[in-house]
């Protein structure tokens, strides 16, 4: 999956880079820029989540955001 694609699937679900960056574990705002930017690659499993998630309706992709993230360590 490329950056631009990435890019499509946050703002599909209206999330902040900080926010998209926040459920996927990175680093926060810099890291999802670099990765949309295509400056870094994001990892597969990343790509298969997002995928996921672009595959479904924004409401249930953005309920299912919630409920993972509702089970933070």
């Amino acid at each position: 999956m490329e950056g631009d694609d990435i890019r499509k699937v946050r703002e599909k679900l209206g999330l902040t880079r900080h926010e998209m960056a926040e459920f996927l574990c990175l680093a926060g705002y810099r890291s999802m820029m670099n990765i949309e930017n295509d400056f870094r690659r994001s990892s597969k499993f990343t790509a298969k989540v997002l995928s996921y998630l672009d595959s479904l309706p924004k409401n249930k992709a953005l309920g299912l955001i919630e409920e993972l993230n509702r089970h933070e360590p």
